[in-house]
C-alpha cells in the first residue's frame, strides 16, 4: 500500500512517514550518504535488513549491521553506551546515516545515541513493533533510564524518515503485536476522529491476528503526527500523549527492580484504566469512561488492573517522574473521548486511588 507520507515538520528538518515496503529504500536514502549503519534487533528475521545492504552495495555506500538484543537493557548506561561505541567503531560522521530495525526501546536508546554522536546525526527508523509503529518511533522523542528512573535522560532529535512496512509485523508473535494495542487505543481515545467508535463497534476493526488493517493503523500514526505538528518539544498540548504512562512507567520501573519484567503495552493500559479512575476521583472523568476504557483494552486481551501491589515504592517513583513539577505530580486525565486535561493531582488522592484498586484485584 503506497499513501502520500505523513509529514512531521520541524525548524531542524522535517520527517517524513511512510506507509510502503522496505524493499522501496532507495527512494529514502538522500545523495552524499557516506556509510549506513543498522542498529537491528536479533529477534528480526535477517532477510529484513537485505533491502537496504542491496541498496548500499548498489550505490557504492559502506554499510555495516550491528544486531542487539531490544528490550529496555538498551537503556541501562552500559545498553546505550556500546551504542557509541558502534557508532565510534563504524567511523560514523556526519554525512552517514544511522538506521534503526526494532522496537521501541531499540529506537529509544539509538535515537538519542544519534542525537549526541558528532551532536546529532541523521537517522531513519524502521519500526518492527506496532507500538513502535503507532508511537515510539513518531514524533523524536529520544531517551535513556536514568537511577532507576525510566527515560530520565534524552532528546528531541527527529528521524528524517520513518519507513513503516505492515508486512513486519507477521513476523511478530501474538503477545507482542497485542502491547501494541495499548497506544493505538490510546490515539483513539485523543482524537475525535471516528477511530474510536469504529474499534468499539465495528466487529472487523480488531482482527483476530491483531494486526490492524493499513487504514486503521494510519488513522492512529494521523493522531501522534497532528499532535506532534502542534509541539514538538511537550512544552503543551503534546504532553497529553503521556495518557496512562505516568503510572506506567513506575510500574514498569519497579518490576525491573522487583527481577520482573512487565511489557509497556501491558503498563500503559493499566496506566490508562487508573487516570481515568482518577479522573473520576478528581471530579472530571465518568464511570463511562471507565468502563469503555476496560471493555476496549480487555478486547484486545491487554491487562486493565495491576494485581497485589507495593503502593509505597510506587509512590516513590511516581514522585522521580519526569513530568512532575515542583512535586507536584502531573497526570492526563481524560474527561471524555478526545478531551483530556493535564492537571497536578495531590498524593493523596493518588494513593486512594491506588488502595481502591487493590482492594478490587
Amino acid at each position: 500500500m503506497s499513501l502520500n507520507p505523513l509529514l512531521i515538520s520541524s525548524s531542524a528538518g522535517d520527517c517524513k512517514i511512510h506507509m510502503q515496503s522496505l524493499h522501496d529504500f532507495d527512494l529514502w536514502l538522500p545523495n552524499g550518504v557516506t556509510s549506513v549503519l543498522v542498529f537491528r534487533d536479533n529477534k528480526i528475521p535477517e532477510h529484513c535488513s537485505t533491502p537496504l545492504q542491496e541498496t548500499c552495495e548498489e550505490r557504492g555506500i559502506p554499510f555495516k549491521l550491528e544486531n542487539l538484543q531490544g528490550g529496555e537493557g538498551l537503556k541501562d548506561p552500559n545498553g546505550w553506551q556500546n551504542i557509541i561505541e558502534a557508532m565510534g567503531q563504524a567511523s560514523l560522521d556526519r554525512a552517514g546515516r544511522v538506521v534503526v530495525m526494532g522496537g521501541g526501546s531499540l529506537g529509544d536508546a539509538v535515537g538519542f545515541a544519534a542525537s549526541v554522536w558528532h551532536r546529532g546525526t541523521p537517522w531513519l527508523a524502521i519500526p518492527t513493533t506496532l507500538l513502535a509503529m503507532v508511537d515510539a518511533h513518531i514524533g523524536g522523542k529520544t531517551a535513556v533510564h536514568q537511577g532507576g528512573v525510566k527515560n530520565r535522560i534524552g532528546s528531541f532529535h527527529l528521524p528524517e524518515q520513518v519507513i513503516v512496512d505492515r508486512s513486519l509485523l507477521s513476523t511478530l508473535p501474538l503477545e507482542e503485536r497485542r502491547q501494541g494495542w495499548a497506544e493505538l487505543i490510546k490515539a483513539a481515545w485523543l482524537s475525535e476522529t471516528p477511530l474510536l467508535h469504529q474499534l468499539e463497534n465495528d466487529a472487523d476493526a480488531i482482527s483476530e491476528d491483531l494486526i490492524p488493517s493499513p487504514e486503521v493503523l494510519r488513522s492512529a500514526m494521523s493522531v501522534k503526527v497532528s499532535i506532534v505538528n502542534e509541539d514538538l518539544h511537550e512544552s503543551g498540548r503534546r504532553e497529553i500523549l503521556n495518557l496512562g504512562h505516568t503510572l506506567a512507567h513506575a510500574l514498569e520501573m519497579e518490576a525491573i527492580r522487583n527481577g520482573t519484567f512487565l511489557p509497556h503495552g501491558s503498563a500503559v493500559s493499566i496506566g490508562m484504566v487508573f487516570s481515568a479512575r482518577l479522573a473520576k476521583e478528581c471530579g472530571v472523568g465518568s464511570d463511562e469512561n471507565v468502563t469503555r476504557l476496560i471493555q476496549l483494552l480487555q478486547k484486545v486481551g491487554l491487562p486493565t488492573n495491576m494485581g497485589p501491589l507495593d503502593i509505597d515504592p510506587v509512590m516513590k517513583a511516581l514522585r522521580s517522574d519526569k513530568k512532575t513539577r515542583g512535586g507536584q505530580l502531573r497526570w492526563v486525565l481524560p474527561v471524555k473521548p478526545g478531551n483530556v486535561i493535564v492537571d497536578t493531582v495531590e498524593s493523596s488522592r493518588v494513593r486512594r486511588v491506588l488502595e481502591n484498586l487493590e482492594r478490587d484485584s
